[in-house]
């Protein structure tokens, strides 16, 4: 009989500090809207609009709520853990973060009421759990130099809309193309999908705390008009800038 996992709809307000604890059941949770910094042993990470965390239960941590009202969307299941969920050999290490693929399976679950009940044999489901577990194909068995590494988080740091490899290798004193390389190699992925990730996650930031016209946030981002916005919104997150929006404001 195929694991059932119950969808919650949770509130936080008033920058609610919730001191060390654990939880029975394991948990996938995405925000909808807010913040939280979560505490793992000395190690935290922040979570904002539709960042995606696992934690398997049993696993301590502490959370620091941002003010006004956050609220994320999350399945459970007891007794279960998403390794053997998804028949994994080992589940991801807990983290926030912002993952396009799961994101674009999440939302699919997150409109249904609070309490539904969601197989985890369910196409949806299916998705989801497969994007958490995946992994990137191993392009060097060692881990990226320091200073490539260093790139990576300048470009997430300080991305802007002119931000693109020149500037970056520049910053890193190598050349535009072995840049390219070395992302190629140890990321698997070009440094132009990264620029488009991360210009994809303040697109996202923006629809989620600001009212301003789709027009206005599409300029800022770097997109040529509105209506490259809402197809690169759509393409990578299945749903257009407007549903997402109110589907970030419930």
């Amino acid at each position: 009989m195929p694991c059932l996992l119950t969808l919650r709809h949770v509130d936080y307000t008033g920058a609610l500090r919730q001191p060390r604890h654990v939880h029975d059941a394991l948990q996938i949770s995405m925000l909808l809207r807010g913040g939280v910094e979560e505490m793992v042993g000395r190690v935290s990470h922040e979570g904002a609009a539709l960042h995606i965390a696992t934690k398997d239960s049993g696993l301590a941590h502490a959370n620091h709520w941002a003010r006004g009202r956050s609220r994320l969307v999350r399945l459970e299941a007891r007794d279960e853990s998403l390794g053997h969920l998804a028949a994994a050999d080992a589940a991801p290490a807990w983290r926030w973060r912002f993952d396009p693929v799961a994101i674009r399976a999440f939302l699919r679950l997150a409109s249904r009421p609070d309490g539904t009940e969601v197989s985890a044999d369910a196409a949806d489901c299916c998705d989801l759990l497969a994007a958490l577990v995946a992994r990137p194909v191993a392009h060097d068995a060692r881990t990226p130099p320091i200073w490539l590494a260093e790139v990576v988080r300048d470009l997430e740091a300080s991305w802007t809309p002119t931000l693109d490899t020149a500037v970056l290798a520049h910053r890193a004193n190598v050349h535009p193309v072995y840049l390219a390389r070395c992302v190629r190699r140890w990321y698997g992925v070009s440094v132009g999908d990264l620029l488009r990730r991360q210009r994809l996650r303040q697109t996202v930031a923006q629809l989620a705390t600001s009212r301003d016209r789709l027009a206005m946030v599409a300029y800022r981002c770097g997109f040529a008009d509105e209506a490259h916005c809402s197809r690169s919104v759509r393409a990578a997150l299945g749903v257009s800038p407007a549903t997402l929006r109110a589907t970030m404001a419930v």
